[in-house]
């Protein structure tokens, strides 16, 4: 019986680019998703190239509009039992990573030498559940809820708003395989988080694109799930996707030294990380809502009112990882990991 892969792939919108994605139909010699315990391990080799229209994208010119899709990642497809999710990079006719792949630049920091920094990720996705007639979910229409407080990890009606959604993007992120870690719901009405990782820069952004389509996917039929840094305007949190980050030395005994060294590194490329950090950074990183401001830049354990938080336990153990708080929740991950990378291994 042949195979359905969904080809997913990161469009050239600007200045946020989305998913897209389209189904292939594979032989029957592709073995079922079910069989594979460890999505890590499946065989890219089963996946063949396939060709997209780049000008319906953003990412080519009408009059040389194709682009290929080359699959580098996949996980079982929990919408379709026995099918796969295939996460693709974008390449030009002539074989070139296109402008909008940077997964292609990630790998050429890993190949610059950052690959020998052995360096972990672990994403925090912050989302927001819209009406589709506007408004966070959870807002009364042309009003507002009662102020912050009891929403963060809340329960009941008059708390938590797409609790349904929630818990079935969760089953079929588990389902999928993906590397998840945790779910929670957050500061705001309507607004949820999801932790991806910790693996290697590739893997875990690879993870994370993958379960931005299976959230969207999931959400589909109810609701708009929106990445907007600033979701609602006031006095409310905006959504980030806080990065934590670390090398084998900060996860080695004494690394609390590289740890200071790598905060100190990132502090003097301040701008070059914003410019990385997804778009409209400034409506977010104000000082205010857990957020230092996006004009300074300061670390400080357990201090979430820092650009990099040190948690408590890694200061007390003396090894482990750093958390970046300023990129924001429409941001690339494989360009916020590259950053990184670039910057702490002096990579430029």
């Amino acid at each position: 019986m042949p195979i359905l892969a969904e080809y997913i792939w990161i469009d050239g919108a600007d200045p946020t680019p989305g998913v897209r994605s389209k189904t292939k139909v594979l032989p029957d010699s592709v073995p079922v998703s079910t069989s594979i315990d460890d999505v890590t391990t499946i065989d890219m080799s089963l996946f063949p190239e396939w060709g997209a229209d780049g000008s319906s994208t953003s990412q080519a010119e009408g009059r040389d509009s194709d682009i290929i899709l080359k699959p580098v990642a996949a996980c079982r497809d929990p919408f379709r039992p026995g099918g796969y999710l295939v996460m693709t990079e974008v390449f030009n006719a002539d074989g070139t990573p296109n402008r909008t792949n940077y997964r292609a630049g990630l790998r050429a920091v890993l190949e610059a030498g950052a690959a020998k920094a052995d360096a972990w990720f672990g994403f925090e996705q912050e989302y927001t559940f819209f009406h589709f007639n506007g408004g966070p979910l959870g807002f009364p229409i042309n009003g507002y809820p009662g102020p912050q407080g009891p929403y963060y990890c809340g329960v009941g009606a008059m708390n938590i708003a797409g609790r349904e959604i929630y818990e079935a993007f969760m089953a079929n992120s588990i389902a999928a395989g993906l590397l998840v870690a945790g779910f929670n719901w957050e500061v705001m009405p309507g607004q949820a988080e999801f932790q991806v990782g910790a693996a290697d820069g590739l893997t875990t952004s690879d993870h994370l694109w993958l379960a931005r389509w299976i959230l969207k996917r999931t959400a589909e039929p109810k609701v708009e799930v929106s990445f907007d840094p600033k979701p609602a305007q006031g006095d409310w949190n905006g959504a980030g996707m806080h990065t934590n980050f670390s090398t084998a030395a900060m996860r080695s005994d004494g690394g609390f030294k590289a740890i200071e060294e790598a905060c100190v590194l990132i502090g003097e490329r301040r701008q070059d990380h914003l410019d990385e950090y997804g778009d409209n950074y400034q409506a977010r990183l104000t000082g205010h809502h857990e957020t230092c401001s996006w004009r300074e830049f300061k670390w400080g354990v357990a201090d979430r009112t820092a650009s990099i938080r040190v948690p408590r336990s890694v200061a007390d153990t003396g090894k482990g990882y750093l958390e970046d708080r300023r990129p924001n929740a429409n941001a690339d991950p494989y360009r916020v990991a590259a950053r990184l990378l670039k910057t702490v291994c002096k990579l430029g």
